[in-house]
C-alpha cells in the first residue's frame, strides 16, 4: 500500500509545558504532495485510559469505557507494544532489502520469491495454506518511502490511541484492522476486479488507528495551511471518498486503495463496538 494523504500526518507535543493541561496537549500536522499543504490540529486534555471522549472543549459528551480486564496482553507495557510494532516493520524491511540485493547482485531470486510467498497478501498465498500472510503482510514494506511514511504516521498517531485503549485493545484494533483490510482487499481484487494482485504494507492497520482517533474526536479542528479550519471527520471522510473513488475506477493501480478503505471502516467499526460496549 503506497503513500496517501493521511500517511503523512505528524503528531507532536508542544515544547512549552507550563501546566498539567499543557503537558497533555498535542498537535497534528500533515504534509502531502509537492505543494506541502499543512494541516494542524490542537486538542487539550488527553483522556485517561478508562475514558473515550470527543472532547469536552467542543461541547461533546464523554462516555466511559468498561473497566479493563487484567490479562497477559494488558500487562505488556504500552511502550513495548509501540516499539515492537516499529521494530517488526523494520526487521521485515531489512529482509526485503537483503532479498532484493541478493537478486540484483547474484541473480538469485530464491530469497525474493520467499518474501513474496510469506510477506504479501494474495489469494494465491492464502489458498496455498500460508494464512499467516494476512498478518505478516501488514508488517511488510519493500521500499524506503513506503516504510518511512507508514512508520512516521504510526509513530505520531499511535501513542494517543494506545494510551486510551491499553495494550490489548490497541493490538485488537491494529492487528484486526490489518487482517480485515487484507481480507477485504483480496476479495475486492479477486471477486470484483477479477485479478489476484499481491499487496503489502502497514497502511490499512495505520488507517484503522487514524479512523478510530477521528471517531473519538470528530469535531477536532485541522487547520489547512495553519489558517483554514477543517474538522477531523471531514478530513477522514475526504480521504475515504478519494480512496473509494480510486478503488472503483482503478485510478491508482499501484496502491491498494480497497485496503485503505477497509482499514478506515475497521477503525470506525471498532470505535462503534467500544462505544456501544459490544466487546
Amino acid at each position: 500500500m503506497t503513500t496517501t494523504l493521511l500517511q503523512r500526518i505528524l503528531l507532536h507535543t508542544p515544547r512549552r509545558q507550563p501546566n498539567l493541561q499543557a503537558r497533555n496537549a498535542f498537535s497534528l500536522r500533515a504534509y502531502t504532495g509537492s505543494v506541502s499543504p499543512i494541516l494542524r490540529l490542537t486538542r487539550l486534555n488527553r483522556p485517561n485510559a478508562r475514558q473515550f471522549f470527543t472532547s469536552s472543549q467542543f461541547g461533546q459528551r464523554h462516555f466511559v469505557q468498561p473497566p479493563r480486564r487484567n490479562g497477559f496482553l494488558d500487562s505488556i507495557p504500552e511502550d513495548t507494544v509501540f516499539w515492537s510494532i516499529i521494530g517488526l516493520n523494520g526487521l521485515v524491511f531489512g529482509m526485503w532489502f537483503m532479498a532484493t540485493s541478493k537478486y540484483k547482485q547474484e541473480r538469485d531470486a530464491s530469497a525474493y520469491k520467499w518474501m513474496n510467498e510469506n510477506f504479501t497478501n494474495s489469494w494465491r498465498n492464502l489458498s496455498s495454506g500460508r494464512v499467516w500472510t494476512l498478518l505478516s503482510s501488514a508488517f511488510s514494506h519493500e521500499n524506503l518511502g513506503h516504510i518511512f511514511f507508514n512508520g512516521f504516521t504510526f509513530f505520531f498517531m499511535a501513542r494517543p490511541v494506545l494510551s486510551m485503549l491499553g495494550s490489548k485493545a490497541f493490538l485488537a484494533l491494529y492487528l484486526g484492522g490489518g487482517i480485515a483490510a487484507n481480507l477485504a482487499a483480496m476479495s475486492w481484487n479477486n471477486v470484483i476486479k477479477g485479478r489476484d494482485v499481491p499487496s503489502h504494507g502497514a497502511s490499512a492497520a495505520v488507517y484503522s488507528v487514524i479512523s478510530f482517533l477521528a471517531c473519538v474526536a470528530p469535531t477536532t479542528t485541522f487547520q489547512l495551511y495553519g489558517i483554514i479550519p477543517v474538522p477531523a471527520w471531514l478530513v477522514v471522510a475526504g480521504i475515504f471518498s478519494y480512496d473509494t473513488y480510486s478503488a472503483l475506477y482503478d485510478k491508482r493501480r499501484g496502491t491498494d486503495t480497497a485496503g485503505h478503505v477497509a482499514g478506515l471502516l475497521a477503525g470506525a467499526g471498532y470505535f462503534l463496538g467500544k462505544r456501544f460496549r459490544l466487546f
